[in-house]
């Protein structure tokens, strides 16, 4: 099976009507699990920019209801460090 699929479903379906988040297929208007993934999602990944379509495999079950699956964790998404912020200031006075 390709990994095409995990490829598209990294970013957010940018289609208003779908707005799938990252780790979920593309849903339809009835709410159901779309057989293909939105054009203007697949175009974000760049094997696939030039592709005419781009099926939802079987494991995501495609006509069936659609539920949000979970986020897929990125990389670098958490706390990273803390941050100090002082206000520094001089005096004009010589």
């Amino acid at each position: 099976m390709s990994d095409d699929f995990k490829r598209v479903e990294s970013h957010d379906c940018l289609m208003s009507t779908c707005a799938a988040p990252a780790g979920s297929p593309c849903r339809t208007g009835k709410g159901k699990v779309a057989i293909q993934y939105h054009t203007a999602r697949f175009r974000l990944v760049p094997q696939l920019a030039k592709a005419l379509s781009v099926p939802t495999p079987a494991v995501r079950k495609p006509g069936s209801l659609w539920t949000e699956l979970p986020r897929p964790v990125s990389a670098g998404a958490g706390p990273v460090g803390h941050v100090r912020l002082e206000k520094g200031r001089t005096s004009a006075i010589r």
